[in-house]
This record gives C-alpha cells, sequence and structure tokens, in this order.
C-alpha cells in the first residue's frame, strides 16, 4: 500500500518535454489536463508543466508516457565523439537531455574582403529536469593550439554532416542554473585574458554568450544572482 502511494507521488522530470510532444501533435491543454486526471478547467496548472515550473507525477502523465515517451526518447538522446590518440580511432559519447543552446565561436580574417568567417569553438547547453549539461566541442582539424585556424578557412567543412565536423573536448555535468553560468563566466574570461592568436579573435564571440546565458535562464524562470532587477 506504501509502495503504490510512493508512486503515485513521484514525479516525471520530463513532464515540459512531454507536454510539448503532446502540443505538438494537437493535444490542447484543456485536453492535457482531462487525460492527466484533472478538471478541463486546471489549464492553469498544465501551463505551469509546459513552461518547466512545475512536473506532474507519473501518474498524472501515464496517458502520454505511453502515447509519446517513444519520440522523447530519440529527441532527448544526442551523441557526440572525441578524438584518441589514434587518428583513426574515436571515442562516441551519448548524452540526455533537451538541447536548449548552441553557440559557436567564429574565427574572422579581416584582411580578406569580405571578411572570411569559420566556426572553431561550439559550446552546447542541454537541460534534463533540474540540471544543465555544457559541451566544449572545437571543430574537426584545429589543433590544440589553434595555430593552423588560417587553414581552415579554405577548407570549413570536414563532412556534409554538421555535427561530424565537431569534437567534443569537455563536458560540465548536473550544473545548477548558477553553476551554468559560473562555468560559462570562467570559461569566456579565459579566453578574454589570453594572449593567443585564436583566443583573441574570437573573445568578441565568447563574450556574448554571457548575456545570451543569462537571457535563456531567465526567460526559462531561473533567478541569477547578478541580475538586476530594474
Amino acid at each position: 500500500m506504501t509502495e503504490q502511494k510512493e508512486n503515485t507521488k513521484k514525479t516525471y522530470r520530463y513532464t515540459k518535454q512531454l507536454i510539448k510532444l503532446a502540443i505538438e501533435n494537437g493535444y490542447t491543454n484543456q485536453e492535457i489536463a482531462v487525460k492527466a486526471g484533472l478538471s478541463s478547467k486546471s489549464i492553469a496548472v498544465v501551463s505551469r508543466w509546459r513552461n518547466g515550473k512545475a512536473l506532474a507525477t507519473e501518474r498524472q502523465m501515464i496517458f502520454f508516457i505511453k502515447e509519446f515517451e517513444h519520440l522523447l526518447k530519440r529527441k532527448m538522446e544526442h551523441l557526440f565523439y572525441s578524438q584518441t590518440e589514434n587518428p583513426y580511432e574515436f571515442i562516441y559519447h551519448k548524452i540526455e537531455g533537451e538541447i536548449l543552446l548552441t553557440h559557436t565561436l567564429n574565427y574572422r580574417n579581416s584582411r580578406s574582403k569580405p571578411i572570411e568567417k569559420v566556426g572553431v569553438c561550439k559550446f552546447v547547453i542541454l537541460n534534463l529536469g533540474s540540471v544543465f549539461h555544457l559541451l566544449e566541442q572545437k571543430k574537426v582539424g584545429l589543433d590544440d593550439d589553434g595555430s593552423n585556424v588560417d587553414k581552415l578557412l579554405k577548407n570549413k567543412k570536414i563532412s556534409n554532416n554538421e555535427q561530424a565536423n565537431w569534437y567534443l573536448v569537455k563536458t560540465h555535468k548536473n550544473l545548477s542554473p548558477q553553476e551554468l553560468v559560473d562555468t560559462i563566466d570562467s570559461i569566456v574570461n579565459t579566453f578574454c585574458h589570453s594572449e593567443n592568436k585564436l583566443a583573441r579573435n574570437i573573445r568578441n564571440d565568447a563574450l556574448y554568450l554571457k548575456y545570451i546565458i543569462r537571457q535563456l535562464l531567465l526567460k526559462n524562470g531561473y533567478a541569477i544572482n547578478d541580475i538586476v532587477d530594474l
């Protein structure tokens, strides 16, 4: 009996994503409320689920789990790969979460007309329940010190598959919203204080990321320490 009660109270961590799938497949807020065992007037509750401000219980989501969880799994699993010492072998990484943002840092050759540019670093932010993952990537073919970046301008794409053009170099997992901001700020500050040719070139693109992540989290209802309420 106790176990049954616990199951009815257990929250479903993918509530927001599952509700989004239901909406995309034609369900209204009223219909979702009814399928969840609530009154058709409980649209405010559904709105909170939809905006990620509250989690439904597994019992409330059981209909939608049966209908859409197979689709959700496909959307939430992502494959990345990283280098090894052997240039013909890779390490493959699967990570779960909803991709909230990808931000590319571009190297620009201001001496060319028009100005040539190529993406050299990329940051991917995923959300999984109440935590975030931050992935750092670098362009395939880019040396660790960025010394061959000018050569990349001539060969911007290694593969027609865009995701295959990026190696995973570092993963920051299970971050709180504030930890995510602090981690990004630390990475950006490293670019800003480096005298490396590549870092100097891309630091402006990196600086924008500080604002972009705060804007993203604020719009998703998270409070960040250094945002001043005017």
